[in-house]
């Protein structure tokens, strides 16, 4: 199995749409118009790096030989992926529209990020769930020669010690 691409890029936009947004309530709050800069900015550059995250998160799907059950998970994240790099495309036009103007950032306009932001979250604890529960891309290990032997859930914890 080859390494995936997909977990390396998806903090990027990530990240950027969060201090996009940190940037955007700081400047609605202080004026400080360096603020407003950063984060437009930051906004265009989780556009780009949401484009190259959901490209590579589609290679990699299509390469991973998922079963049936796994295959729906996948695409559930595949798809909340999509609408949520729509939501930062749209967002930065939105902002684009009134980045040379003396047009404030509007609170409507900090709603819809948070509710961006929110969107993230919810897409990063689904492709969390991907990794860390179900082993998506995760090679399976053998156990060394007398080790103990690993603990999968709480049931199996209460049964191994009666």
């Amino acid at each position: 199995m080859q390494k995936p691409v997909h977990p390396i890029l998806v903090h990027f936009p990530i990240a950027l749409l969060v201090t996009s947004f940190i940037a955007d309530a700081a400047y609605w709050i202080t004026s400080f118009s360096t603020l407003r800069h950063a984060g437009f900015w930051m906004l265009v550059a989780a556009s780009l790096t949401g484009a190259l995250t959901v490209a590579a998160g589609m290679f990699d799907m299509r390469r991973a030989g998922l079963d049936g059950s796994m295959h729906e998970r996948v695409h559930r994240h595949m798809w909340v992926g999509i609408v949520l790099y729509g939501v930062i495309c749209v967002l930065t036009l939105w902002r684009w529209s009134f980045f040379d103007s003396d047009v404030r950032i509007t609170v409507l306009y900090l709603d819809f990020a948070l509710l961006a932001v929110a969107l993230a979250a919810f897409q990063g604890w689904l492709g969390g769930e991907l990794v860390y529960t179900h082993g998506v891309f995760v090679a399976k290990k053998q156990a060394a020669p007398g080790s103990p032997t690993p603990v999968v859930d709480g049931a199996a914890a209460q049964h191994q010690s009666h």
